[in-house]
């Protein structure tokens, strides 16, 4: 009887100690996923096949992050945000949808361009074809609602030649990262750079670029059309974190005395691979668009 009552005693032991394995988190169960997209789109002879061919690249990427995304998930408060800001119709919104969507669908953190090509042509219209395969990385986290940006323009319709100024204020401190998104879509840094390397602002405090330093050198920042383009359309997307982002070194800068209508395919996947890896509860964007005439 002892003997059966120690054996008891042990396995009662056993049982209690063993680990329970707790159920994974939202984001734990979240996952990168391959999707495919095959679309086309029509266009008036008047659109070149290079804007074309970015317009299309472009759809096709909201296509894939719409594909990856849960069904629940809505933007119309972010594109209802947007619009109230600017005050103005969009002419063009291509650039701003891929940014309302990765906010809450999911970033491009890897992409093959399988085809990209004009597919027919008819009287005053063609039509090009994009076949794209995009790894879509899902957002992680909550939004801070004590975290705001503010970012303004002086002018958003710009003619060749024009002085682009922005003021920048984040409701608390930490680090700020402004980009070019060209007509391209490929990916620019602005600020910080080799002149103003400190990112860092005060709560509630208004930041201009070009900055003070800029200015004492002589930079200042002229916009110039696309010769493809009546009009081109660029996006200043501004990145607010209360920590510093490591990894800002790699982006390309603009150049003094130097035009750059293309950053490079690669430079809008790491931009959104450089993104993704901050969670929402550290950072917020904003994106507004200069509309760049010839004269």
């Amino acid at each position: 009887m002892l003997k059966n009552a120690y054996t008891v005693i042990i396995l009662l032991l056993l049982v209690f100690y063993v680990p329970i394995k707790s159920e994974p988190t939202a984001d734990e169960q979240k996952k990168a996923v391959w999707v495919e997209i095959d679309t086309t789109m029509v266009f008036s002879n008047m659109v070149s096949p290079a804007d074309a061919k970015n317009r299309t690249i472009a759809f096709a990427r909201e296509c894939a992050i719409k594909k990856a995304m849960p069904e629940e998930v809505a933007i119309t408060s972010l594109l209802t945000d947007y619009l109230g800001e600017t005050g103005k119709h969009a002419e063009e919104q291509t650039a701003w949808s891929i940014f309302a969507l990765s906010s809450v669908g999911g970033y491009i953190v890897d992409e093959k361009i399988q085809f990209a090509n004009m597919t027919s042509f008819s009287g005053e219209v063609y039509t090009f074809r994009v076949k794209l395969r995009a790894k879509i990385e899902p957002t992680k986290g909550e939004r801070n609602p004590a975290i705001s940006l503010d970012l303004q323009l002086e002018n958003n319709y710009l003619k060749d030649g024009d002085e682009l100024n922005i003021t920048a204020r984040s409701s608390v401190d930490g680090y700020l990262y402004l980009f070019d998104f060209l007509a391209d879509n490929s990916v620019l840094l602005l600020f910080p750079n080799h002149i103003s390397k400190n990112n860092f602002i005060k709560a509630n405090t208004i930041l201009q670029i070009p900055t003070k330093e800029e200015r004492q050198y002589g930079v200042r920042y002229r916009v110039k059309s696309n010769p493809e383009s009546k009009v081109t359309v660029e996006t200043i997307y501004g990145v607010f974190c209360v920590n510093p982002i490591a990894g800002i070194d790699k982006f390309q800068q603009l150049k003094k005395h130097h035009v750059t209508f293309s950053a490079g395919d690669e430079s809008f996947t790491q931009f959104q691979r450089w993104l993704a890896n901050v969670p929402l509860s550290q950072r917020v964007e904003k994106a507004v668009q200069i509309h760049i005439a010839k004269k």
